[in-house]
């Protein structure tokens, strides 16, 4: 199945994200800031409890924070035994 033929919502370039052109910076909040600065400087993955130390939020911002990052397509969560999250790039196909 070629990206052109894959069903609505599941391609590259669809989804909240595809509506942020190249070169745009989607408009983000003060708490989304804090945490997508914490996951760009670090080199792994961080967890909610590690992400929720560092910026100093609470537990509950950050959870909001991240489901509005991975929205708008600058976070990918990881499904490991304790859920992960890091930074990801927008326009790079991985």
């Amino acid at each position: 199945m070629s990206r052109k033929d894959s069903p609505p919502g599941t391609g590259i370039g669809q989804g909240p994200a595809a509506a942020i052109q190249p070169g745009e910076a989607p408009p983000l909040s003060d708490h989304e800031k804090v945490i997508l600065e914490i996951l760009v400087s670090c080199k792994t993955s961080r967890t909610q409890a590690q992400l929720s130390s560092a910026s100093g939020l609470g537990r509950g911002v950050v959870v909001g924070a991240l489901e509005s990052l991975r929205e708008k397509g600058l976070v990918i969560g990881f499904n490991t035994l304790v859920e992960s999250y890091a930074a990801r790039f927008p326009g790079i196909e991985v």
